[in-house]
């Protein structure tokens, strides 16, 4: 939705930035010598609503305006839902954020493995698994596991390899344009699972926006079809859930700085 889904489809460059981390584990395993002590599913299809639409005055482009705006005020926003890649790579999200904050939740690539993510200010732990090692420590995948596996890296949201990690739980770059324009053109208004929606459609992208059909509408559902600009697959949003970000105990800490990070 405009280019906001590609601040999803960022979740494999999350990944690859991620990645860093096993190529510092690495490094760390080698100059030791190997040793160291809401939710919402996809929902059903939406039907054709004759409702009068609260938005009908406002074009595409003011909608969609309008929908930032309201998003970078929440208290909240939890985004569930999978994407497949143009090269058929599947990417899976389940993140709450908490603006100003921080976020929690689970990022991961079909057949990679996951991590775990918590970012409370400008401090992040993440929690890779052991298939994301495997996929991406090489040769000393086992070294790093024993190293590693089953804890929480701890690094500053400031560091270079960390960027697109920490931009997941800032709604405003999530929401962020870059600069383009998008193309958006309105749908005929209609419901999903009960919400008075109106369609946003992004024909730069193939995507379409769910919105809520009010005054001061709010992301429901992103979805693009198979063959799409950037990739198939749906992300369900919701608005004010509770969010609680609690740092993992210290025995379950590792310093990123003592892995070169």
């Amino acid at each position: 939705m405009f280019q906001r889904r590609r601040a999803f489809v960022r979740m494999a460059s999350v990944a690859a930035g991620a990645s860093c981390l096993a190529l510092a584990a690495c490094s760390s395993a080698a100059s030791s010598g190997g040793t160291s002590s809401s939710t919402g599913a996809a929902g059903a299809a939406p039907s054709a609503t004759s409702t009068a639409d609260p938005l009908a005055s406002m074009s595409a482009t003011q909608v969609g305006a309008e929908v930032m705006a309201d998003a970078k005020t929440a208290s909240s926003l939890t985004l569930v839902g999978s994407i497949t890649q143009t090269d058929g790579t599947g990417e899976t999200v389940n993140l709450a954020i908490k603006p100003s904050a921080g976020c929690t939740g689970t990022i991961g690539t079909t057949g990679k493995g996951s991590f775990k993510l918590t970012k409370i200010g400008d401090t992040i732990y993440l929690d890779p698994d052991k298939k994301f090692w495997e996929a991406n420590g090489g040769a000393a995948a086992s070294t790093i596991i024993n190293l590693v596996n089953g804890k929480y890296i701890k690094v500053s949201s400031t560091d270079k390899t960390m960027g697109s990690v920490a931009d997941l739980c800032d709604v405003s770059q999530i929401f962020a344009t870059n600069g383009k324009q998008d193309s958006l053109s309105k749908g005929k208004v209609t419901t999903l699972n009960g919400t008075q929606v109106l369609p946003l459609n992004d024909t730069s992208e193939g995507s379409v926006s769910y919105v809520t059909d009010t005054s001061k509408p709010q992301l429901v559902e992103i979805t693009s079809p198979k063959g799409a600009k950037n990739g198939s697959g749906k992300i369900t949003v919701t608005y004010g859930a509770p969010v609680t970000l609690t740092a993992p105990p210290a025995s379950q800490i590792i310093d990123g700085s003592k892995l070169g990070l």
